[in-house]
């Protein structure tokens, strides 16, 4: 169990990555996603609530540069997985995530220069493996896609051309002429030299403009 939770800062509201709830509470990631799709479904049928006060849906990459779904959580989504739980696990997740989100609250309201100096040095460490995390972000984002990935595009290009060559011409000459476009629409579409030069931002956005390309006649 990790020994703290970390605050993350999105558009001026304090969140709790659920990958993070998961480790904490020794639970895996994909259990977690779950059980709060469910609370998402049942907090859906009253239309005085929304979804987004309590889980708000993103997404990350891993280390295959795979995009993966998780949950940012609001500390009222905090408190409902809090809820679910049962024994020392479920006290000490509610007792952690209080303390941070009070001390934040605490800090938003008195202000910085009122903290006490361990918990000044606390957010200073934190604000700063935020700021580290974001440029981190972006450097991936810009990343082009690696060798799986390469390996991937061009058997959806490939796939994708055979399926639809009988529509236009089989011939050998017809389907030289179909990959040809593909690759020449491709890189129009991405704005890349070639398509081994796509980003990992783009990875899951090229399948799918791969799946329903169509030559321009």
């Amino acid at each position: 169990m990790n020994s703290t939770l970390k605050l993350i800062e999105t558009n001026g509201q304090y969140l709790i990555d659920s990958r993070d709830v998961a480790e904490y509470i020794d639970k895996r990631h994909d259990h977690l996603l779950r059980d709060i799709k469910k609370y998402i479904d049942v907090i859906s049928t009253n239309p005085n609530l929304g979804a987004l006060d309590f889980f708000v849906p993103s997404t990350y990459q891993d280390n295959k540069g795979q995009v993966r779904p998780h949950y940012l959580l609001t500390k009222k989504g905090c408190e409902m997985v809090a809820n679910k739980m049962t024994g020392e696990k479920g006290v000490l997740f509610t007792a952690e995530y209080v303390t941070r989100f009070n001390e934040m609250e605490h800090y938003l309201q008195t202000g910085y220069s009122q903290l006490s100096p361990q918990l000044q040095h606390m957010i200073r460490l934190e604000q700063k493996q935020n700021e580290q995390d974001k440029r981190l972000g972006r450097l991936e984002d810009n990343l082009s896609i690696d060798s799986f990935q390469q390996n991937v595009i061009q058997k959806q290009i490939k796939k994708r051309v055979y399926e639809i060559r009988d529509r236009y011409d089989d011939s050998p000459e017809g389907t030289r002429r179909l990959f040809s476009s593909i690759y020449r629409n491709f890189r129009d579409a991405f704005a890349v030299p070639s398509y081994r030069d796509l980003r990992k931002l783009d990875f899951e956005d090229a399948k799918a403009w791969i799946k329903t390309w169509r030559p321009l006649i």
